[in-house]
């Protein structure tokens, strides 16, 4: 189920990739209607490397409850009603190169001309200006560009990017509150706003990123990657950071520094280790960490992740199960909060979507419906809005237009 907040809204959607695909999907889920502009024939996958099947779940997750209609942009024809319906809706997401849009004839100046109140969000990889607003990139680029890459890893061996687009999806983000904010302020003032989105900025500027670079930013301290298993400062407790093996998989843990010792000595029922002069202050448990994680590692195989989680939450220790994929959708915190919600799609059958992580009280919830297929709301677009006939929809559909 999305929430009605902005129902009212109306977004037009020209975007690939990721991250504008994801501020769209972040509007229609919380009510907006977002109009996905396509075009009529197939185009290359900008994802090569990702087999179908996983293409085909990324699109299906991303245009859940957004509608499709097709319109090729090389026909003065097609422009033309691009301009036309970008003008009946309150904002656009855009991903093109950047100047695309203003060689379209929907650039920002030219649409806020007839709507003042418009919104455009432009999300590129690197913004739409300066010396890299041209190139292209990947996940890695970004990653490693932005800075986040060089803290990641041990230090002997290179540095790593995360798994996944956490820079896209958290870029698509950025961009959805930007535009949301910004449709707050033209319903207040009549007057909306041009939105430039860089990737790179984004995760440049990624809480996690700003956190690990702290010592860096504020003291001009190093900036090299550590044992991840003991910090610069010997702040943590070095043999029970991290992912460990338990009786029936993985737990992780992250204890908040040394007042932690005592929490940990609890949870794992041996206080008297509390006395042992080998691990009496922070850096004796440091000098004895390969004593300490024996004697956790130990503890722990004895236990499951259900027994770990009880303990460690009995203890008031940060820790938890690392769930597998099907232990999350049928986890029974997810389930009681009505988190994932079912959608059929007429290829594909039933399948299961995350839902949204806010709840407004005040909000009705709307049904979902799963992806559209390319073009399958050009009628009712292409009449309802553009007040076009059934044969001129049908000559814009033969001469392939539409």
């Amino acid at each position: 189920m999305s929430q009605a907040v902005l129902d009212e809204i109306r977004v037009l959607e020209l975007s690939d990739g990721i991250a504008a695909p994801y501020c769209a999907k972040m509007l229609v889920d919380c009510g907006a209607e977002v109009i996905r502009v396509e075009p009529p024939r197939p185009t290359a996958r900008p994802y090569a490397h990702i087999n179908s099947a996983e293409y085909d779940a990324l699109e299906l997750h991303l245009n859940a409850n957004k509608k499709s209609v097709t319109i090729d942009l090389d026909f003065e024809c097609g422009r033309e009603m691009l301009l036309s319906l970008a003008l009946r809706c309150d904002a656009v997401i855009e991903s093109m190169e950047p100047g695309r849009v203003d060689g379209l004839g929907i650039g920002y100046d030219r649409l806020s001309a007839s709507r003042p109140d418009m919104v455009m969000t432009s999300v590129t990889p690197f913004g739409q200006t300066g010396p890299y607003k041209d190139w292209d990139y990947t996940e890695l680029t970004i990653f490693a560009m932005s800075g986040a890459m060089n803290r990641e890893g041990i230090p002997t061996r290179s540095p790593l990017k995360y798994g996944g687009e956490i820079a896209q999806y958290f870029a698509g983000t950025v961009a959805a509150a930007a535009t949301m904010t910004a449709l707050v302020g033209a319903a207040m003032t009549g007057v909306g706003d041009y939105i430039d989105i860089s990737i790179l900025e984004s995760m440049a500027g990624h809480p996690h990123q700003i956190g690990r670079r702290a010592p860096f930013a504020y003291a001009g301290g190093s900036d090299s990657r550590s044992d991840p298993r003991v910090s610069a400062a010997g702040g943590r407790e070095p043999y029970a950071v991290g992912t460990f093996r338990c009786k029936d998989g993985y737990v992780s843990f992250l204890p908040l520094g040394p007042r932690m010792w005592p929490n940990i000595a609890e949870m794992i029922g041996r206080q008297e280790l509390m006395d042992d002069p080998r691990f009496h202050t922070p850096q004796d448990r440091v000098d004895n960490r390969v004593e300490l994680e024996r004697i956790f590692q130990a503890w722990l195989d004895e236990n499951t992740r259900a027994e770990v989680f009880d303990a460690a939450q009995r203890a008031g220790l940060p820790g938890g199960p690392v769930l597998r994929g099907a232990e999350v959708v049928e986890n029974e915190h997810f389930a009681a909060r009505d988190y994932f919600r079912e959608m059929t799609h007429p290829d594909y059958g039933t399948l299961r979507y995350t839902g949204l992580p806010v709840t407004l009280s005040d909000s009705p919830k709307i049904a979902s419906t799963a992806a559209p297929s390319k073009g399958a709301n050009n009628r009712e677009v292409l009449a309802g809005l553009l007040n076009l006939s059934d044969e001129e929809i049908r000559t814009l559909s033969a001469q392939g237009i539409v």
